[in-house]
C-alpha cells in the first residue's frame, strides 16, 4: 500500500501527489470519474447496472422516504426491487399519499441532498490521509454511488415541477441573478497604505 503522506520522489512529483497537497483530491476526482464511467458502461446489463447502483438506488429512495415524512407527504410504500415498467425498467420507488402544492417540489428534489453527503464524504477522507488502497477504492465506489443517486429521475422532476414553489425559488434566483449582472463588478478597494498620486 502507498500512503500519499510518504516523502517525495521525482515520480511522484511527475505524476502530481505531492502537487501543493491536491494529489489525493484529483486521484479520487478521477477515480469517481472512472467509476461513473464503468456505471454507465453496464447499462448494457440492466441486472448488473441495478446491482452496482443498489447503494444509489437505497440512498434515491431513503431521501424521497425521509423528505415525504418530514414535509408531511405521507410514503406508504418504499422499495429497491428493480422491475419492468413498460418498455423500460424502474430502479427503485416511493409512493406517497399527501404529495401536494407545498411539499411536491421539496421532495421530487430530495435527492440533491446526497450531493452534499457525498462532498462531506470526499473531505472526510482527505481529511484522515488516506492510502491507496481496496478501503479507499470502496470510498470511491460510495462516492460515485453517492452522485449517481443525486441525480433527480424524469419522475421526480415532473412531481418537482408541479408546485408553484419551485417556479417562484426559479424565478427568485433569476432575478438575483439578472440584478447581479446588471449591476456590474463591484470596484476594487485601493491598497492599504498606497501612496498618494502627486500632481
Amino acid at each position: 500500500m502507498v500512503q500519499w503522506t510518504r516523502e517525495a520522489t521525482g515520480m511522484d512529483q511527475a505524476w502530481g501527489w505531492t502537487m501543493g497537497g491536491h494529489g489525493p483530491a484529483l486521484a479520487y476526482l478521477a477515480g469517481t470519474a472512472g467509476v461513473l464511467w464503468l456505471l454507465n458502461q453496464a447499462r448494457r446489463s440492466f441486472w448488473l447496472f441495478s446491482l452496482l447502483v443498489l447503494p444509489g438506488t437505497i440512498c434515491h429512495e431513503l431521501c424521497h422516504w425521509t423528505v415525504g415524512h418530514l414535509l408531511h407527504g405521507r410514503p406508504v410504500r418504499f422499495t429497491v426491487l428493480p422491475r419492468r415498467e413498460g418498455r423500460g425498467f424502474v430502479l427503485g420507488s416511493v409512493a406517497l399519499a399527501n404529495l401536494r402544492w407545498y411539499n411536491a417540489f421539496f421532495i421530487g428534489l430530495a435527492p440533491l441532498l446526497l450531493l452534499p453527503a457525498a462532498y462531506g464524504l470526499f473531505a472526510w477522507r482527505l481529511g484522515g490521509h488516506p492510502a491507496l488502497g481496496w478501503p479507499e477504492a470502496g470510498v470511491v465506489f460510495l462516492l460515485a454511488n453517492l452522485l449517481f443517486g443525486a441525480l433527480p429521475s424524469w419522475q421526480d422532476l415532473r412531481i418537482a415541477a408541479r408546485s408553484p414553489i419551485g417556479w417562484l425559488l426559479l424565478a427568485g434566483a433569476l432575478g438575483w441573478g439578472w440584478r447581479r449582472v446588471m449591476k456590474g463588478p463591484a470596484p476594487v478597494p485601493a491598497p492599504v497604505g498606497s501612496p498618494m498620486p502627486r500632481g
